[in-house]
C-alpha cells in the first residue's frame, strides 16, 4: 500500500511491459505525460498507448541487452524526455519498468548557461583586445609622443571603465537572482519615484537634443516598494530611450492606475524594436541589431526584469 502511494504520488512517469511489450501497469504522472488514460492502456502495446517509436525502440534494446537503457527524445513541442528502459529480471521475469523524465526545464537552463558564457566572453574579449592593441601601440614608440599617448590612454581609462561596468552589473545581477537584494518595501508615490529618474537624465536629454515630457497624476495611490531600486530601472529605462532616439525627438514617462496596480512607462520618438526582437530584450547581453552599434552591455534589462519580478511586478515593451 505505501509503494502504490509512493508511486502513485511521484512526478516521473512509470510504465511497466511485459515480455510481449504490452503494457502492465501504469501511474498517473505517466497518463499525465503521455494524454492517455490509465485504463484503456493497459494491455495495449507501447506504440498504440503512447503513439510513439522511441519509447519501443528503447525497450527493445533493454531487451536484446538484458541492462538497463536510456535514451532522451523530444515529445510534444520543444519538450524533452529522459526514458529510462529496466529489466525487472528475476523480482518479476520477462517484465520491464519504463521511468520517463521531464528534463525540458534542465536543458534549457544547460543552453542558458552556455550562450550565457559564450556572451560573456564576447563582450569580455572587445575591450580586452582594444587595451591589448593600445597597450602595444603605446610599447611601439606612442609613448614619445606625449599628446598621442594621452589620447591613448584615455581610450584605455574608457575601455577600463566599460569593463568595470560590466562587472558590477553581472555581480548586481548575480545578488538579484539569489535572492541576496534585500528589499527595504514602503509606501512610494509614483511621482516621486518618476520625478528623481527625470531629474537624474534631464540634462543627458537635453545635450541630446531632446524634449522629456511628464505625465504623471498627483494622486496616484502609493505603492509597495524600494523606492531606489525601481528609480533605478525607470533610470535605466530612460536612458535607453534617450540613446535611441535621434535629435529633435522626445521621450515621456509617466505612471498610471491600471486595476489595482501602478503601470510606470517610458515611451519615445526612437528607431524602435523589430517585433521579432521584443520577447528577448530582457535576457541577459541580448541586444537587437540596430542597439549592436551604440555600445553598452546588454544587462541593464535582465537587471530592470529581475528587479521588477523581485517587487512581485511585471515588465514588458
Amino acid at each position: 500500500g505505501k509503494l502504490a502511494a509512493v508511486l502513485d504520488h511521484m512526478t516521473d512517469g512509470i510504465l511497466i511491459v511485459d515480455a510481449e511489450g504490452s503494457i502492465r501497469l501504469v501511474k498517473p504522472a505517466a497518463g499525465k505525460v503521455f494524454n492517455i488514460d490509465l485504463q484503456a492502456s493497459l494491455g495495449q502495446s507501447l506504440p498504440e498507448a503512447l503513439r510513439l517509436h522511441q519509447p519501443y525502440d528503447l525497450w527493445q534494446q533493454s531487451q536484446k541487452a538484458h541492462e538497463p537503457q536510456q535514451a532522451s527524445f523530444e515529445y510534444k513541442k520543444q519538450a524533452v524526455l529522459q526514458a529510462s528502459a529496466i529489466p525487472l529480471g528475476q523480482s518479476l521475469p520477462g517484465h520491464t519498468l519504463l521511468l520517463f523524465q521531464d528534463i525540458t526545464r534542465q536543458n534549457q537552463v544547460e543552453a542558458m548557461r552556455r550562450d550565457f558564457i559564450s556572451n560573456v566572453s564576447h563582450e569580455l574579449r572587445t575591450p580586452l583586445t582594444a587595451l591589448k592593441a593600445l597597450t602595444e601601440t603605446l610599447r611601439d614608440g606612442a609613448l614619445e609622443d606625449p599628446p598621442v599617448a594621452q589620447k591613448f590612454l584615455d581610450r584605455m581609462e574608457t575601455e577600463v571603465d566599460a569593463l568595470s561596468l560590466m562587472v558590477m552589473e553581472l555581480l548586481e545581477l548575480s545578488r538579484i537572482e539569489s535572492g541576496r537584494v534585500p528589499l527595504n518595501l514602503q509606501p512610494s508615490a509614483p511621482a516621486e519615484m518618476i520625478r528623481a529618474a527625470h531629474d537624474r537624465l534631464s540634462l543627458q536629454a537635453e545635450r541630446a537634443g531632446l524634449q522629456l515630457v511628464l505625465e504623471c497624476p498627483a494622486d496616484l495611490p502609493a505603492v509597495q516598494a524600494d523606492a531606489a531600486r525601481i528609480q533605478q530601472v525607470l533610470v535605466n529605462l530612460l536612458h535607453n530611450a534617450i540613446k535611441f532616439t535621434p535629435e529633435g525627438g522626445s521621450v515621456t514617462m509617466g505612471a498610471a492606475e491600471q486595476g489595482g496596480m501602478v503601470m510606470f512607462f517610458v515611451r519615445d520618438t526612437g528607431i524602435g524594436i523589430a517585433p521579432k526582437d521584443l520577447p528577448r530584450i530582457f535576457e541577459r547581453f541580448y541586444k537587437a541589431d540596430r542597439a549592436r552599434s551604440v555600445g553598452g552591455t546588454g544587462l541593464g534589462l535582465a537587471i530592470a526584469r529581475r528587479m521588477v519580478e523581485a517587487h512581485g511586478g511585471k515588465i514588458w515593451a
